[in-house]
């Protein structure tokens, strides 16, 4: 499928590379930053090493049929409307071919630990002295000039580090010694930090339209995360030392009224405050006479009272679905949303209006849907134009057709291992 004349793209005149992770740690930030300019039109040149490929080729399931290293789920959906080209940038020619791809170039993706960038030739300030009109963006743990730059970080620290995991689950915590912190599913703190260098860089693309220079872009993946929890940030610095909240933050224990309560198939998040909520909530129960007793008159009342009102709000819930709950807040305006298997997410009758899963046919996986752009927008939309590459998929056409190297210098290289 290459559905590349689909219309006109939001970015379709911007070029961008990717440089593949070396480190052994795996990070899938700046892949999850080209995937987003990518969907939105932008030419991303995925820079990967020959034979083995970058690291989104050896994580997560793969298909039925064809080498696992197309098929796998993570590189089908990280690497869609991106180009592959296999360089080997730690020898000599292989980087000078980099350079070559770079003078075209708008955006640099670089996962790439600092002292390692620095050792290839490949340090932002380099880069930025060689290309005045490329905005480097470095995708690392901790950011370039941090203490901490050339420590190993990854998922498990920056949800760790950054406090996201010390308060998860938030506001569940009971039994803080045998409720130890969470790690959120997956490799979230890698795409929040991809989502992060995205923007930064279209921020630092706009600026170049007014000063003509390309600028370098710091993205800490443990500052990425941090922004997550800015909330916190502002009770820590702002709130009272007395106030529950900013208690909570460092005991971690339950301070009031649950987020998520089990129900009769499974569970759902439920609000009734702040006190706006509260009216909707009763109406939604039916106006039960124990919401009329004085522990539960005021919002104060029903802080300070939150285990009973947790065990009040539970009982009912167990006797109704999800969904039944979920149409019954919704109709009373009050927070609520089911709590998703897999399956029921594919299904949704929302991402099914929205069109959000997007049709993919790739020529080894074969015919799939995948999520789409977290976004809608209207005259550019984001969209498949063609399926993840095959490694090396484009080495002819961005080295032999762009750069003008012959057929049989290709076949050379391949043999010497640089492509």
């Amino acid at each position: 499928m290459d559905n590349t004349n689909q219309g006109p793209a939001a970015l379709d005149d911007l070029k961008v590379v990717e440089l593949p992770m070396l480190d052994a740690m795996p990070f899938f930030a700046a892949s999850m930053a080209g995937k987003t300019m990518a969907e939105l039109g932008a030419e991303v040149i995925k820079i990967e090493p020959p034979r083995i490929g970058a690291q989104d080729r050896r994580f997560g399931p793969c298909g039925q049929s064809g080498p696992a290293s197309e098929t796998r789920a993570l590189h089908l959906f990280l690497d869609c409307n991106k180009l592959s080209v296999t360089l080997d940038i730690q020898q000599q020619r292989g980087h000078e071919l980099l350079m070559r791809i770079l003078e075209g170039a708008d955006v640099l993706f670089n996962p790439n630990p600092p002292a390692l960038c620095e050792r290839l030739g490949l340090g932002w300030r380099t880069l930025c002295d060689r290309f005045p009109r490329l905005v480097v963006v470095s995708t690392t743990f901790f950011g370039t000039a941090s203490r901490y730059r050339d420590f190993r970080g990854g998922d498990l620290v920056a949800t760790q580090m950054s406090g996201v995991g010390y308060e998860t689950p938030f506001n569940q915590v009971v039994d803080p010694p045998n409720n130890p912190p969470l790690k959120a599913a997956e490799r979230q703190a890698d795409y929040m930090t991809g989502y992060t260098a995205a923007a930064a860089a279209m921020v630092a693309v706009e600026g170049r339209k007014r000063s003509g220079k390309g600028q370098h872009i710091d993205v800490s993946q443990w500052l990425a995360m941090v922004s997550t929890i800015r909330i916190n940030v502002g009770e820590l610095s702002h709130d009272s030392p007395r106030a529950g909240m900013h208690r909570r933050l460092f005991v971690r224990r339950k301070t009031n009224a649950g987020w998520i309560y089990p129900c009769r198939d499974g569970y759902i998040t439920f609000r009734s405050s702040p006190g706006n909520f509260w009216d909707g909530a009763v109406r939604m129960l039916g106006n039960p006479e124990w919401a009329k007793e004085p522990i539960f008159a005021t919002e104060t009342e029903r802080l300070k009272n939150s285990d009973a009102l947790d065990a009040m709000l539970t009982g009912w819930f167990m006797e109704y679905t999800k969904e039944e709950i979920f149409q019954r807040a919704q109709a009373q305006g009050v927070p609520c949303f089911p709590v998703y298997d897999v399956r029921e997410v594919a299904e949704n009758r929302q991402y099914q209006a929205r069109d959000f899963f997007q049709q993919c046919d790739h020529p080894v996986a074969g015919h799939f849907k995948m999520p789409g752009a977290p976004y809608r927008m209207g005259r550019t939309p984001a969209a498949v134009r063609r399926p993840a590459p095959r490694l090396g998929e484009h080495n002819a056409m961005i080295l032999g057709e762009r750069l003008g190297i012959s057929r049989a210098e290709l076949g050379t290289l391949q043999a010497q291992g640089v492509i």
